[in-house]
C-alpha cells in the first residue's frame, strides 16, 4: 500500500502517520500518538477470535495484552478491498530468556492465563483446526516406513542417503508405534479440547519495565489446545541449551494458574514422541526427490539432535509417571 493509502485508512482513528515501515502481517507505524501496529487479515472469523480471547484477557485484569484499537466508527477494524485492517499499540520490550528459570516459571502462568481465557470462550466458532497430528498421519507414516525398507534393500547400489535412511527406519518406526500407542489412548477426548493456537512463539510473551506483555499472534490458525504448548516447549528447551529445569519452570509456573489433565499432558507427550524434524526429511526422501548436500547436511544433524526431543519426551513422560503412582 501507498503511504497515502495508508493514511486515509487511518484517519478514522485520529492520529497523523509520521513513518511507515513494513513487516511481516503488515506495518510498523510512528505517529503523533506513538508507535502502532497495523495489521491485515483476510478471515474475519479469525480476527474476531484473536480479539476474543484480548478481550476477556484484559477483562480478567491482565492489562499489558495488545489489544486492537477502537477507531471513530466504534469498530476494531477496518474494511478495505476485501482485507481487514487492525491497528494496535506497539507496546515493544524485551524478550525472554529461556535460560532464567524464574522468567520461564512467570511465563507458564502466563500463558496458562491466556488458556484459562480461552477455556471459557464460547467454542461455537466455524474455523477449520490446522493440526499437525492426527489419524492419517500415524497411519500414512507407519505404512510409509515399512514400504521404504524393503525398497532400499532392492537397490543394488544404495547411496550414502539411502544408508543413512535406512539405518534410521527402525527407530523412527519405534517412536511413530509408541506415539500411535498413546494418541489411541486419548483421540477420542482431543476434539473436546478448547480451541487454540496453532503455534505460540516465546517471542508473544515480552518484558517492559517489570510487566510481561501479550504481543504478535496475527492471523495465527487455530487448532486444539496444546499443539501451541508444545512448541513453546520445545522453543525453551531448545533456546536455554537444552536445560530441563527451564522446562520444569515453565509447566510449574503454568500448573501454578491452569492443571494440565491427564489426557492433556498425554497429548502433549503424543507429539513430543514424533520425531517431526527428521520425518520431515524423510518425506522429501519417500517422495522419490533427491536431498542436497545442503539438506543431507540438515538430516544428519537433526538426526543428533534427536536425542535432546527424545529426552524432552521423556521428561514429560516421567510427569505422568508420578501422577499415576501418586493416583494409585
Amino acid at each position: 500500500m501507498t503511504i497515502d493509502q495508508l493514511k486515509k485508512l487511518l484517519a478514522t482513528y485520529k492520529l497523523k502517520v509520521l513513518r511507515v515501515q513494513p513487516m511481516d502481517q503488515g506495518y510498523l507505524i510512528d505517529t503523533n500518538r506513538g508507535k502502532k501496529i497495523l495489521t491485515i487479515w483476510e478471515n474475519v472469523d479469525l480476527l474476531k477470535w484473536s480479539n476474543g480471547w484480548r478481550e476477556e484477557l484484559f477483562s480478567q485484569g491482565h492489562e499489558q495484552v495488545e489489544r486492537f484499537l477502537i477507531n471513530s466508527n466504534k469498530k476494531r477494524f477496518i474494511r478495505y478491498q476485501g482485507k481487514y485492517f487492525v491497528l494496535s499499540d506497539d507496546l515493544g520490550g524485551e524478550a525472554l530468556n529461556p535460560e532464567v528459570a524464574e522468567q520461564c516459571r512467570e511465563a507458564g502462568g502466563i500463558f496458562a492465563r491466556i488458556h484459562q481465557v480461552l477455556d471459557r470462550m464460547d467454542q461455537r466458532i466455524t474455523l477449520v483446526s490446522s493440526t499437525e497430528v492426527d489419524e492419517d498421519f500415524f497411519s500414512k507414516g507407519s505404512t510409509a516406513i515399512k514400504q521404504i525398507i524393503p525398497a532400499i534393500e532392492q537397490k543394488e547400489n544404495p547411496t550414502l542417503v539411502d544408508e543413512v535412511i535406512y539405518a534410521n527406519l527402525p527407530l523412527l518406526y519405534k517412536r511413530f508405534r509408541r506415539a500411535y500407542q498413546l494418541w489411541e489412548g486419548v483421540k477420542d477426548s482431543i476434539p473436546y479440547f478448547p480451541t487454540s493456537f496453532s503455534q505460540f512463539s516465546l517471542e508473544q510473551i515480552s518484558r517492559k519495565e517489570n510487566e510481561w506483555n501479550i504481543i504478535s499472534g496475527y492471523n495465527q490458525p487455530v487448532a486444539a489446545m496444546h499443539q501451541d504448548t508444545v512448541q513453546i516447549l520445545r522453543e525453551i528447551y531448545e533456546k536455554s541449551n537444552w536445560s530441563l529445569a527451564s522446562v520444569s519452570a515453565f509447566i510449574g509456573g503454568y500448573e501454578s494458574q491452569r492443571k494440565l489433565t491427564d489426557h492433556e499432558l498425554v497429548y502433549v507427550l503424543v507429539q513430543l514422541v514424533v520425531p517431526l524434524e527428521v520425518w520431515n526429511h524423510f518425506l522429501v526422501y519417500i517422495s522419490g526427490q533427491s536431498l542436497t548436500d545442503e539438506q543431507v547436511e540438515q538430516l544428519v544433524e537433526d538426526i543428533r539432535r534427536q536425542r535432546h526431543w527424545d529426552d524432552l519426551a521423556t521428561f514429560v513422560g516421567r510427569i505422568i509417571d508420578h501422577r499415576n503412582e501418586a493416583s494409585a
